[in-house]
């Protein structure tokens, strides 16, 4: 019994290895890819960040809507002064609110504007997470390329090794020239001058996407093929992440210009305190419980230019962001229409070589017959 359990638990430990390297042995797939590339990307945590700023932005300017109510306290003592001047004494303990009733509008549009930052930040990851999901899948197609173009040189090359072996075999009796064996050993040096530089291709892809999935030091990492080629995305220029979050910006833009021109606007204050206000502390908090209210109206008549000049920093803010805008519209336009047509371009290459190939195999094996006939 014991010998036998022995052997069981031997035999399960050794399946447990058996699986474990199977499962670190599986090639990675191009969705395992993408996943490990946006758990690993530094720039999410970045454009994440950014929106937890922008949401700390907004309750910044929703705060000056409210009313804000502070507590004082304070005891001073001056002798020797004149009492004249500073009653002698202070005690005070008092509850007080602040509350700006009107200002031009400028904090609505401060609030709205923030609001459109926020949306802004948030359509950045997307486009942030989209830009790395673009990166690591032609990373990732890219190595698959460079693998299979390895592969199928080296099956090239040791063609060619055959044939020069023939070829030599010939020469030796007589049926070939030095000329068809020179030629036959150049071609196979071209290839394998090929297959090196294609090796070298093949390693800086590995690098790229290891890189990429958070691995550099598996830059030979084993990835699995992919059956079908990738579609085109669908939709418009004006759906992507990045050009929506422009226009957020440009909207924000021109509300940062309607907040400065809200400063040349009145402003309209109260204020109300209670508690106690008195001279020494025994009488004051004992007789001296009161309150006040205040009301205050200030009217800017003459600031030197300073309100002017916040106007005409926020419109050269929103003529910026209209540029960009545009820029990005084209920029986009731009390469929609580059990887449309490249797309199409590859696709009807791709079918003219599998039509080309059949007659490109009988074209060779035809010269070959003819120069093995003499």
């Amino acid at each position: 019994m014991p010998r036998r359990l022995i052997l069981l638990i031997a035999t399960g430990c050794a399946l447990l290895l058996l699986s474990i390297d199977a499962i670190a042995a599986s090639p990675l797939t191009l969705k395992e890819a993408v996943s490990r590339a946006l758990s690993y990307a530094p720039a999410v945590a970045i454009a994440q960040a950014q929106t937890d700023f922008s949401d700390a932005k907004v309750l910044e300017a929703r705060a000056p809507l409210f009313p804000t109510i502070a507590a004082n306290g304070e005891y001073n003592q001056a002798p020797g002064y004149n009492r004249t001047i500073t009653n002698r004494g202070l005690t005070l303990a008092q509850l007080g609110l602040d509350f700006t009733a009107f200002d031009g509008g400028r904090r609505n549009a401060q609030l709205k504007g923030a609001r459109y930052a926020d949306a802004a930040a948030k359509l950045g990851v997307d486009a942030t997470r989209a830009s790395i999901v673009f990166a690591t899948t032609v990373a990732y197609y890219d190595r698959l390329r460079a693998r299979s173009t390895v592969a199928e040189l080296q099956r090239s090359l040791e063609r060619l090794t055959q044939y020069v072996a023939i070829v030599a075999h010939l020469r030796g009796s007589g049926r070939a020239i030095a000329n068809d064996v020179l030629k036959i050993q150049s071609a196979r040096d071209t290839n394998e001058l090929a297959l090196a530089g294609a090796k070298q291709s093949a390693a800086h892809a590995g690098i790229v996407l290891a890189s990429l999935i958070g691995d550099p030091e598996h830059s030979d990492l084993a990835i699995a093929e992919v059956s079908d080629l990738p579609r085109l995305p669908s939709g418009t220029v004006n759906q992507s992440p990045v050009f929506r979050a422009a226009e957020r910006q440009l909207d924000a833009a021109a509300l940062s210009v309607e907040a400065a021109r809200a400063e040349a606007a009145p402003t309209v204050k109260f204020a109300l305190t209670s508690g106690w206000e008195g001279i020494d502390p025994p009488k004051t908090f004992g007789h001296h419980l009161g309150a006040s209210y205040d009301g205050v109206i200030n009217v800017p008549l003459f600031q030197g230019g300073l309100v002017n000049a916040h106007i005409d920093e926020a419109k050269a803010g929103q003529h910026a962001a209209i540029a960009q805008l545009r820029q990005i519209q084209i920029d986009l336009q731009r390469d929609l229409a580059d990887a449309t047509t490249r797309d199409s371009a590859a696709r009807e290459q791709l079918a003219i070589l599998a039509r080309s190939q059949t007659t490109a195999d009988d074209a060779f094996a035809l010269d070959w017959t003819r120069f093995l006939g003499g």
